[in-house]
């Protein structure tokens, strides 16, 4: 009787759902349950490496017909590497390691290779109003008093980005503007409320990242 096959969805976007990354035995195919704003996340399932320090969450559902969710279970072959906690993964060191992909009994159905890597870099990036990030942003930007943006830092090796989630520390001028954390990792939106200057900047994984804002008021 053949394996049923399992799909690790990743978050939906609003053109589809992702494409994942097949396991060695194919049997699952695994996404990452990343946030819709993370394009490159989206489309890259878990082929790129996670960042040391970072964690990338998952979910599991069963794409076979009439088969009901069998309980499952995640197992790192190496916890020096990463470990899986509540249906996350930690990056623990860089390197690789397998993840394998358990029922009861210790049914192996699948596995696959993680690769953990260590960021050099962050950058940050601004998330449209259609929830999509765009490029990173330049040294130095402008604003206008009651203007909104949403930052996201990402963390780089060279030029690839890696994945995870990030506890990433922000800070700039309060009486310049406003910084709200709406729960998403590594993220926050930025309300100018004054005009002036002021550095806004981020911390995480060690290394710092810094956009020089300057906001304007419009004078009737």
């Amino acid at each position: 009787m053949p394996f049923p096959r399992f799909l690790l969805p990743f978050l939906a976007l609003a053109t589809g759902c992702a494409q994942g990354s097949s396991g060695a035995l194919g049997q699952t195919d695994t996404t990452a349950a990343c946030p819709p704003s993370e394009l490159v996340c989206a489309v890259a399932g878990i082929n790129a490496p996670i960042a040391k320090g970072a964690t990338l969450p998952i979910q599991v559902s069963v794409t076979s017909e009439g088969a009901a969710t069998p309980p499952l279970s995640f197992v790192a072959a190496n916890h020096a590497v990463f470990t899986i906690d509540d249906a996350r993964i930690h990056a623990q060191a860089p390197g690789l390691a397998s993840m394998l992909i358990t029922m009861e009994g210790d049914l192996v159905v699948d596995f696959l290779h993680v690769w953990i890597a260590e960021a050099d870099a962050l950058r940050l990036h601004r998330v449209t109003t259609g929830g999509l990030q765009t490029s990173p942003l330049p040294a130095a930007m402008e604003m206008l008093v009651g203007d909104e943006l949403t930052l996201v830092a990402a963390p780089h090796r060279g030029p690839q980005r890696l994945l995870g989630e990030l506890d990433a520390a922000f800070e700039a001028d309060p009486q310049v503007v406003l910084m709200l954390d709406e729960g998403v990792a590594g993220s926050r939106r930025i309300v100018a409320t004054a005009a002036g200057e002021t550095t806004v900047t981020v911390k995480a994984l060690g290394i710092e990242v810094a956009v020089a804002l300057t906001v304007l008021e419009v004078k009737p």
